[in-house]
């Protein structure tokens, strides 16, 4: 890939900071022939169809929820998608950024989501895939998660949180 192979250090935690981050190296990396090439792999092995957007997009969960752990960080990092793809880890930022990068490489809309606390504070962030004219959500965070489920019903499921 033509940008740099590292990481972001991000002072503090801004969630809205990362998001945007997160945003901008998807639409980079995204738009590289080596991410379309990645993601037409994911898709072969998955056996999905021509313009199975749907197909599509829970092979691409599907994919980065069995292969790249989900490791925490101590502070706030950023991984480009590319790094993620060779370290095979990440966080959520991380893992949103490549589900992201892998949907724009084949021209699925996308979109990042933040998740916040009852009292409004940001605290995780998720991909979302324009698909069929409503938005799926794509939480890669926790290797149990359901597709298109979303990742509070995820916690509460899990955990029994409310948020």
């Amino acid at each position: 890939m033509s940008a740099p192979l590292k990481h972001w250090r991000i002072p503090g935690r801004d969630p809205f900071r990362t998001r945007q981050l997160v945003d901008e190296l998807a639409r980079l990396y995204g738009g590289h022939p080596a991410m379309r090439d990645i993601t037409a792999g994911i898709l072969r092995l998955a056996g999905v169809g021509q313009r199975d957007d749907l197909g599509a997009a829970r092979a691409i969960w599907a994919w980065v929820t069995r292969r790249v752990m989900f490791l925490n960080e101590a502070g706030e990092q950023i991984q480009t998608p590319a790094r993620v793809l060779i370290n095979r880890y990440g966080d959520c930022d991380d893992r949103t950024g490549l589900v992201c990068a892998l949907l724009e490489s084949i021209r699925i809309q996308w979109r990042t989501r933040l998740l916040a606390t009852a009292e409004g504070v940001p605290f995780h962030i998720w991909p979302q895939a324009r698909i069929g004219g409503r938005w799926v959500d794509l939480e890669t965070s926790d290797d149990r998660g359901r597709f298109a489920e979303h990742p509070a019903r995820l916690m509460e499921r899990l955990r029994g949180l409310q948020l």
